[in-house]
């Protein structure tokens, strides 16, 4: 079947962590730099400062609620920040259930543990501006997505395959001032088409949405994949960054069924497959009292895509007198926006008040299953009387399926002379509510409505539309 079944792409669609997960590690690391500020370290007014209110939010560890030897190893990670090598580790866990609607109701759990290292070499060796990290994740349980939802996007963004693997392994040389590279194993969705304020979003969608993951090869190099690449970037002022990457554009290779059990720990590092390159311009505006920034970007792979209708005869892929082989296309690409600002401060507080975000794509109709995207919301950090560091956003999507599939639709509905429902669009509505419960420990219910999961038809039965799931969960995050 040409339209490509919406669980066929779930768990390669399972996104890498949101900006707030990759943030709530980095603040674990409080005895040197920490994996954001690495990312960060060429430009100390980074655009991507001030960071998101999410980010904000617990910024100790349990370590803190640990006696002094436990907390410090018995001196051994003091000691050791002192040498220039750090250590953070993060626990989520995800229970969640599907209330009504979807494939099926029911409950799932998936749970993840991800810890990273980070060593500058300056204190041993003199070697000044570099940095080396290493990540990997511990993936255990199921998610919900796949057998109770069908939908395009994961209701959890830590959704994987459950297994431990490698993610991120890399070296970050500071060439001058406004100049940085970074080579190894990367990840897309480390850097790129990214709003700090989305990663309060508990959905997979608010990390790297569907219009990637379900039109690339293995669903992009996005969590949990991650692939040789080389990243440069560029700070000409303290409001503007450059950002330039190219990946190996396919982290699980060709096959059938699906692509993280063809990769499942991370340890392919395939470099001959066609690439993926990604370019993005980073620019903060506004007043101190209103800041916000703006990041427009592209992506191109240049691998071969088939058409979502025709097949290489020029017929209807559904037509019984055509080739039956789809039409290929040479490349893939997408343009996108992102646009967030903070619309109210607090007066006594000025990293805290009311944040808005929005983020906007687009791909040709023709090679791509999504050829529209739309996402956004409102975020409050600090609003609630005596809860300083609590904080809950109301969050939506939408994610059109492509004219072509959708014409394929009604194509299959007249040569097999069937009355299947046509894919159109998924949206999913989140409300969450981010809770401090102690001195490293968050606490985050969340309830998810998806509209039209995997656009509105069963993968399972092609002539019976999914019903409008409802979602709800609550995940906890430990940092140490």
């Amino acid at each position: 079947m040409k339209f490509r079944p919406a669980l066929f792409h779930l768990s390669a669609r399972c996104l890498r962590e949101t900006r707030r997960t990759a943030l709530v590690v980095a603040l674990g690391m409080t005895t040197a730099a920490s994996a954001q500020e690495a990312s960060q370290r060429d430009a100390a007014d980074d655009v991507n400062t001030p960071l998101s209110s999410a980010a904000n939010i617990g910024q100790q560890s349990v370590g803190a609620l640990l006696p002094e030897p436990l907390a410090s190893w018995n001196g051994l990670r003091p000691a050791l920040a002192k040498k220039g090598l750090t250590f953070a580790f993060t626990y989520q866990s995800d229970p969640m259930a599907n209330v009504s609607g979807g494939l099926k109701t029911g409950p799932a759990y998936i749970g993840r543990v991800q810890a990273v290292a980070n060593f500058d070499p300056e204190p041993l060796t003199g070697w000044k501006g570099a940095l080396f990290q290493v990540s990997t994740y511990q993936i255990h349980g199921v998610g919900l997505t796949g057998a109770f939802i069908g939908s395009y996007a994961a209701v959890s963004d830590i959704e994987a395959l459950a297994t431990t693997r490698l993610n991120e392994v890399w070296v970050e040389q500071k060439l001058t001032d406004w100049l940085s590279l970074r080579i190894g194993q990367l990840a897309v969705d480390s850097e790129f088409f990214l709003s700090p304020y989305l990663g309060i979003g508990i959905g997979g969608t608010f990390g790297w949405p569907p219009i990637a993951t379900a039109n690339l090869p293995g669903g992009g190099v996005v969590y949990p994949f991650a692939t040789p690449a080389a990243r440069l970037k560029i700070t000409p002022s303290e409001s503007v960054a450059l950002l330039a990457a190219v990946f190996n554009g396919d982290p699980a290779g060709p096959g059938v069924g699906d692509p993280q059990k063809r990769n499942p720990y991370g340890l392919n590092f395939r470099i001959m497959d066609a690439p993926f390159a990604i370019a993005e311009a980073q620019i903060k505006y506004g007043a101190d009292t209103a800041p916000g920034t703006l990041r427009i970007g592209a992506w191109s792979h240049f691998g071969r895509f088939a058409d979502e209708r025709f097949s290489s005869d020029g017929r209807s892929i559904w037509d019984p007198n055509g080739s039956g082989a789809p039409l290929q296309h040479s490349g893939d690409f997408s343009v996108y926006g992102v646009l967030d600002r903070q619309v109210l401060q607090k007066p006594d507080k000025t990293d805290d008040g009311v944040f808005a975000f929005g983020r906007i794509a687009w791909a040709p109709p023709d090679r791509n299953i999504i050829d529209f995207y739309a996402d956004g919301g409102l975020s409050f950090q600090g609003m609630v009387p005596d809860r300083p560091a609590d904080q809950f956003a109301f969050l939506a999507t939408f994610a059109r399926v492509s004219p072509a599939a959708r014409a394929a639709d009604l194509d299959a509905n007249f040569f097999l002379g069937q009355r299947r429902p046509a894919h159109t669009f998924e949206s999913i509505l989140e409300a969450t509510y981010s809770y401090k419960a102690a001195t490293g420990l968050l606490v985050q219910p969340s309830l998810q409505y998806v509209i039209h999961p995997g656009g509105g038809a069963d993968p399972h039965d092609p002539l019976r539309p999914i019903p409008n799931a409802l979602v709800v969960g609550v995940r906890t995050t430990i940092q140490y």
